[in-house]
């Protein structure tokens, strides 16, 4: 079963136990609040399995030095080395840059590189390509602009969604995809997406991170059919240092259970 961690804003950080299999830390509030950092040396000082982001999707550009310092300092499971959307070119020369540092980084930290692509053929090139560089993980973003050519749907959630699973399914059916290694869904259109990888045709995917039934819930939202094709727009720190009332969390709660179901 893919274990999942849902990126909680800090009033619930505490229930990351509860709620999620690991954690998955963002530095972009790590910079941001002590409380924060505290809570991941915390987590990896109780042996809880770590997996540490680059800020891509909060919209965040950290220095190299900065990122370098802050996997040095938390020691995460796994980080992910930095991406840039939709360009296997730029994803591939920070991954060539990464692995080549592995000198001044943990020793027992894994690297994470994440496939950024617009077609199909240069999305499994990349892969070949961070094979043979020796990276320990790979991540499939949930927003490729590929996903959307692979499965057009006026529904761009739905194109998202199909199109990643068709990506994965044409990677598997082509044995492209090394079993050995840790696979990872990053994020994701829509919550029902998950419930294409509950097969253990799948196992090469050990992972995934999603707000999405926490952003519902803290919209005042429990997942429905009617808004299971919807992603929000906003992201954790629009409510990150904010007090959270009973219907929110009655909401999170909820969409989480459903989330669990699914896998």
């Amino acid at each position: 079963m893919i274990k999942v961690s849902h990126e909680l804003p800090l009033c619930f950080l505490n229930k990351g136990k509860e709620w999620n299999d690991y954690d998955f830390c963002l530095p972009t509030y790590w910079f941001k609040s002590e409380q924060y950092k505290q809570h991941y040396l915390d987590a990896k000082a109780a042996g809880r399995f770590i997996i540490a982001d680059n800020g891509l999707f909060e919209g965040d550009s950290f220095t190299e030095k900065q990122l370098i310092e802050f996997v040095n300092e938390l020691q995460p499971d796994i980080f992910v080395i930095p991406d840039v959307w939709n360009d296997a070119l730029l994803s591939l020369r920070n991954a060539k840059r990464w692995t080549n540092m592995r000198e001044i980084l943990p020793e027992n930290t894994k690297l994470m590189a994440v496939i950024q692509c617009t077609d199909y053929k240069i999305g499994s090139l990349l892969y070949g390509q961070y094979m043979d560089l020796g990276v320990e993980a790979i991540a499939f973003n949930h927003s490729s602009t590929a996903y959307q050519d692979f499965f057009p749907h006026e529904n761009i959630s739905i194109s998202k969604m199909m199109g990643r699973i068709y990506f994965i399914n044409q990677l598997k059916k082509k044995n492209i995809i090394n079993n050995h290694i840790h696979h990872h869904l990053l994020g994701c259109a829509t919550f029902l997406e998950f419930k294409a990888y509950n097969d253990p045709a799948y196992f090469f995917i050990k992972t995934a991170d999603t707000s999405n039934p926490v952003i519902f819930g803290l919209k005042e939202q429990k997942y429905t059919f009617n808004n299971c094709w919807d992603k929000p727009n906003e992201k954790i720190e629009v409510w990150f240092d904010k007090e959270i009332n009973n219907k929110q969390l009655e909401c999170i709660k909820h969409n989480i259970e459903v989330f669990k179901t699914l896998l």
